[in-house]
């Protein structure tokens, strides 16, 4: 369940990022669809009509009113049929045989004709039912005029008419010849049966087997149940017994009946047999010394003279009471099992009457019940005939016409509303295989949220894209300078939402850690060319602009970029400090112009072996000084891509953590996974990740949208922004500017626009 509703959740956001084509492809393919469903219906329209039978005759069916239900099933076997097996019926309706009169009839009429469009279906209120006895089937014909739909309509109610009434007499002709010949064997076995059934009655001396089976059974059940009684009373005698022989003596009298029935003796007869326990004074005098005994010793020793008289006289008094009990109970049970033998015998000689009986009354009933099937068979053939004999002198049509031949005006194909349906569908279906086939050709991610749900980590910042960065040498050294002269128009404006997103970036990494500040990050990518350098040092420039003191380390020791960009030497730095005895890190950093809070320690001379220098125990020393002298508000660390190769998971191993960099509509979606793995792998902390728009998407979601509340541009390091020069991003003094910021000259047809309606095209189909 949770995989189909993730690929569903999947599905969606495909849909959603390629909605444009998605669209586009589906009203294509609905209107194609649409357009071809009016041309069928002009050029070749499809007309339909038909009629409903009544395909068999109840009060014929039954026989009458008065007819048996014997009747009724011989009936059905001389008729050779005894419900309509409806995909046959079907199958024979539609025929060449049946229906050659049609073709025939119509081929005269319409020489032109090959073969008219004529469908039989059937119409029954279940319409899993497969067969019935009596029912309604319609006739449907359709062709490419009506006049031709209701010709073969009314010759094809012709040939079915006539088919019936043939099939009819058919099988009534073979029905009589079956019955007469069928008649005389019946009689025949009719006899027979009968003098079997006198026979067996005179040999075995009886008239209903039944009831002798149900006498002797009666009388073997009374017998088992008087036996049970009496194992009963023996087991409470035996338990009598058990309770004397162990010393409880008693004085109980029950009396019970021992059956004891001779031949001629009913089955409620019996012998009583009583237990009577005698001597009652001796168990009387016992209970009376027994009784004096406890008080005595309550009140004497055991050595007692009194005492031990006691105790002597109950020892002489209780054998001789258990004795004669004993001898009572004996005698009792002798009795009782005597009486018990005699019922067992008697149950035996009962059922070995009774097991002779059920093969008298298996060989009865075959007998009575074969004369039976033989009578009714013969009663049940000679009402058949003689309704056969009735039906073949009416000459009764067996099937009617119940709703007469009719011919929609109205054409039935192509049906407009389903063809709109079924284009909709195909449309949509369409749609969603050309997102599908686009999306799939496209490896690389859309949207900060597509990065997030992907990579499972915390988005940090997201930074736009700016038509700004396009006019700068990104990839070699750039004045910072000119980011500071756009004051004014969309240049200020994009100005102002680079440093905001970068703004935001900082207030993420401030907050990450609530225990401890995050002092020495690392950045990196995961292939080059994704806009590293460029970000790090853009987020240096903003933060420093902040008021923030900022330390930028270039630790890409392959191919260092921070130089470049800043257009500072390059003679001493990290790997300087790496290889060489230098006295302080401090005397090889640079500040950048105009910023005096932002300092550089750039990568310096090149070396064979960058891991090797990296993962040195000089290096995590150095990267604690620094972040141990307190000089700045935070450290950067610019390192070369991680995928492939081990410089930034070992830099960041000394560091508080890493970021990840990951461009939009640039790199492939499955390098960032494999980057992560590898970061983990190595046990760098990995910090989250921020997104870099490459390229315009035509997206204006991505831009930060703080033109509604004014910006501006500022020397204060503090801010960014001065009221005294801020402007309204909808009313800007160039008129120029305003038409481009409210979006009018990009539909005006200038030479100035067609670039942008081309990048505009190619996004839509994208999108």
């Amino acid at each position: 369940m949770e995989e189909s509703e993730r690929g569903l959740k999947i599905l969606v956001r495909i849909l959603q990022r390629r909605r444009r084509i998605f669209l586009a492809t589906t009203m294509a393919v609905t209107l194609a669809a649409g357009l071809w469903t009016v041309y069928r219906r002009i050029t070749s329209p499809v007309f339909q009509g038909g009629f409903s039978l009544l395909i068999s005759d109840p009060i014929n069916e039954s026989g009458g009113a008065s007819a048996e239900a014997g009747a009724s099933a011989i009936s059905s076997v001389a008729r050779n049929v005894i419900s309509n097996d409806v995909p046959t019926l079907i199958r024979v309706l539609e025929s060449r045989s049946v229906l050659a009169p049609v073709f025939t009839a119509l081929q005269r009429r319409y020489p032109e004709l090959r073969s008219p469009d004529v469908t039989v279906s059937l119409v029954t209120a279940d319409p899993t039912q497969t067969t019935l006895a009596s029912g309604v089937i319609a006739v449907q014909a359709t062709g490419s005029s009506p006049e031709l739909v209701s010709e073969t309509l009314k010759l094809t109610e012709e040939a079915y008419l006539k088919w019936a009434l043939q099939q009819r007499r058919v099988k009534l002709t073979e029905g009589v010849k079956f019955l007469d010949e069928q008649a005389p064997e019946l009689q025949a076995r009719s006899t027979e049966l009968q003098g079997q059934l006198e026979r067996f009655r005179t040999r075995n001396n009886v008239l209903s087997p039944q009831t002798e089976a149900a006498a002797v059974r009666s009388q073997a059940e009374v017998l088992s149940s008087s036996l049970e009684n009496q194992l009963a009373e023996r087991s409470r005698l035996q338990q009598v017994r058990a309770d004397v022989a162990a010393g409880r003596l008693t004085a109980r009298t029950f009396t019970s009946t021992a059956g004891d029935r001779g031949k001629g003796e009913s089955a409620g007869s019996g012998t009583s047999v009583t237990l009577d326990v005698p001597n009652q004074p001796l168990l009387t005098e016992l209970n009376r010394l027994e009784g004096e005994i406890a008080e005595a010793r309550s009140i004497y020793t055991t050595d007692s003279p009194y005492l031990r008289n006691l105790l002597s006289a109950r020892d002489q008094l209780k054998p001789a009471l258990q004795r004669k009990e004993l001898e009572a109970v004996d005698a009792t049970l002798q009795q009782l099992d005597g009486s018990i033998a005699a019922l067992r015998s008697q149950i035996s000689s009962t059922e070995e009457r009774f097991r002779s009986q059920p093969g008298l009354l298996r060989q009865f009933e075959d007998l009575q019940g074969k004369l039976e099937v033989a009578q009714g068979n013969l009663a049940s053939f000679q009402s058949t005939r003689d309704q056969f004999q009735l039906e073949i002198a009416q000459n009764n049509v067996p099937w009617k016409v119940i709703s007469p031949a009719e011919v929609n005006p109205s054409p039935i194909e192509p049906r407009l509303g389903r063809g709109l349906l079924q284009g909709l569908l195909l449309g949509v279906v369409a749609g969603g295989g050309v997102a599908l086939v686009r999306d799939r050709l496209d490896h690389v991610f859309h949207t900060p949220g597509e990065v997030r749900e992907e990579l499972k980590l915390p988005l940090l910042g997201s930074i736009p894209y700016l038509s700004l960065f396009d006019e700068l040498p990104i990839d070699k050294a750039f004045p910072l300078k000119d980011l500071d002269n756009q004051q004014t128009g969309m240049g200020g404006y994009q100005r102002f939402t680079y440093q905001e997103a970068f703004r935001n970036l900082y207030t993420s990494l401030r907050f990450l850690n609530s225990d401890r500040p995050l002092k020495s990050v690392a950045v990196t990518s995961s292939v080059p060319s994704e806009g590293k350098s460029f970000l790090i040092v853009l987020l240096a420039k903003t933060l420093s602009e902040l008021g923030k003191r900022v330390l930028l380390v270039d630790a890409d020791l392959r191919k260092p970029q921070v130089h470049y960009r800043l257009g500072m030497n390059n003679l001493r730095g990290l790997s300087n400090l790496l290889t060489e005895e230098e006295p302080d890190w401090r005397s090889l950093l640079q500040t950048v112009p105009n910023h005096p809070s932002w300092q550089v320690l750039t990568s310096g001379n090149r070396v064979p072996d960058p891991p090797r220098l990296l993962g040195c125990a000089r290096m995590k020393q150095l990267v604690e000084d620094i972040a141990a002298s307190g000089a700045y508000d935070l450290i950067l660390y610019d390192t070369p891509p991680a995928l492939g190769l081990a410089d930034a998971s070992l830099v960041a191993e000394n560091l508080d953590g890493i970021l990840l960099i990951v461009s939009l509509n640039k790199v492939d979606r499955q390098l960032p996974q494999q980057t992560v793995a590898r970061i983990r792998s190595s046990g760098a902390p990995l910090l989250g990740i921020v997104t870099n728009a490459r390229r315009d998407t035509g997206d204006k979601n991505s831009i930060y949208g703080y033109g509604r509340y004014g910006y501006g541009s500022s020397t204060d390091g503090d801010s960014a922004l001065d009221p005294g020069t801020a402007y309204d991003y909808y009313n800007l003094n160039s008129d120029a500017e305003a038409l481009e910021t409210t979006g009018v000259a990009t539909i005006l047809p200038n030479k100035g626009n067609r670039k942008r309606w081309k990048k505009a095209l190619k996004n839509w189909f994208q999108g």
